[in-house]
């Protein structure tokens, strides 16, 4: 790549840099704007979300739906500016069609990510829009009016400058490129941790247990304290907690420190309902062994690990269980501890946490307020949402707005 003087240069061809590239041209048509991507190919990620699918979006994403220190002004402005419906009819206007499943997430109708790439590659390269891939960005200096930035296989120079790179998530818990520009650019910006990922924990009990799946309740307990409940499908992994009931929680859990999570078995009833239930079951299968007491309730595997857990042994009559082996019982089944191992690997998270600060940016624009010129889209901002389509949300949104502001 030869030396290039270009309007705009958006560092990153994922989901924001692709949406603020084409909102900036659309806005410009006249001014030459490029897209700096160092894989050898745009939107590789987005073509893994959703399972291959692309949850593009999701109807129930609100502003709680977002976590980051001081999101709130940000994540309103683009929910006024742009919410859910914004975004499908932006994405209709392209030729994408999409449907709604009953969670709220928004496909495309083909069931294909490959899909919502081409419709915004079509628009690219409709408006004019170059990809220049293979070229890692690696240092960004200021250069008269605008910027120099120094590529692997050259040099770009712009007036406007767009840091979309995206966090860890890809880089196998490599320091992430953003982290990188942003630094070298003196942006403050909070620690990496993963986002959207199962949560490790210290248990023997684990192992027996990899595969299983229980709808439960899960509570992440900080220093002795419930701070966030999700409920859904629980699955068991290998040394850890997964499901998109944990995947909420983790960002919490390996940011936090002193962690524990709790599982309740039985969310649908009270702790005093299920040991009314559990007394039941006793009276029920009075001559049975303990091994054959949760049958019809639980997984056979929860099960032994329940009662192994609570000192019951499997050829234990079910009439012989004490009352206090009784409450240990209820107890597990409504409040089952493990203790959370932070976890620093990325190679299993969809999304990171952290990032440039919102406080170093206009959220009005999204323009940095040290160095004019320059907008952060994102996941390279401390941003990011919860599981089902929140995080593309936020992606096309700041894009949107970076590419109108320009």
């Amino acid at each position: 790549m030869a030396v290039r003087d270009v309007y705009a240069a958006v560092i990153g061809g994922g989901a924001s840099g692709l949406m603020c590239a084409i909102r900036a041209a659309s806005r410009y048509k006249d001014k030459k704007i490029v897209i700096v991507e160092a894989a050898d190919r745009v939107g590789k990620k987005l073509l893994v979300t959703g399972n291959g699918r692309c949850n593009l979006t999701n109807l129930n994403a609100a502003p709680v739906s977002y976590h980051g220190d001081g999101a709130g002004d940000l994540i309103n402005i683009l929910f006024e500016k742009y919410d859910p419906w914004y975004v499908i009819d932006f994405f209709n206007s392209l030729g994408l069609f999409t449907y709604a499943d009953g969670e709220g997430r928004v496909y495309p109708r083909s069931n294909l990510a490959s899909s919502v790439l081409d419709v915004l590659r079509l628009e690219l390269r409709r408006l004019g829009v170059e990809e220049i891939c293979g070229s890692a960005v690696t240092e960004i200096r200021r250069a008269g009016k605008g910027y120099e930035l120094i590529a692997s296989d050259g040099r770009i120079t712009a007036q406007k400058v767009v840091i979309s790179v995206g966090g860890c998530a890809d880089y196998a818990g490599r320091p992430s490129p953003s982290a990188a520009l942003s630094d070298r650019l003196g942006l403050p910006r909070s620690s990496f941790a993963p986002a959207l990922c199962p949560v490790k924990v210290d248990s023997d009990m684990i192992k027996p247990l990899k595969g299983v799946r229980v709808n439960s309740a899960v509570s992440l307990i900080h220093k002795g304290k419930a701070i966030r409940s999700e409920r859904g499908e629980l699955q068991f992994a290998d040394g850890a907690l997964s499901g998109i009931c944990v995947f909420d929680l983790a960002r919490y859990a390996n940011t936090l420190g002193d962690c524990r999570l709790s599982v309740d078995l039985l969310p649908e009833l009270s702790r005093e309902q299920t040991e009314g239930e559990l007394r039941r079951l006793i009276s029920l299968r009075g001559n049975c062994p303990a091994s054959e007491l949760f049958v019809g309730v639980f997984h056979k595997n929860i099960a032994q690990a329940t009662l192994k857990q609570c000192g019951v042994g499997q050829s234990t009559l079910c009439k012989d269980i004490s009352d206090k082996e009784i409450n240990s019982l209820t107890d597990h089944i409504k409040d089952w501890r493990f203790t959370v191992i932070p976890r620093r690997d990325f190679r299993n998270a969809q999304v990171t946490a952290g990032g440039v600060l919102l406080s170093a940016v206009d959220p009005r624009t999204l323009e940095s307020k040290r160095h004019k010129g320059v907008y952060i889209t994102g996941e390279a901002l401390d941003v990011d949402g919860d599981c089902g389509g929140c995080n593309l949300q936020f992606a096309w949104a700041s894009g949107m707005l970076a590419g109108d502001s320009l």
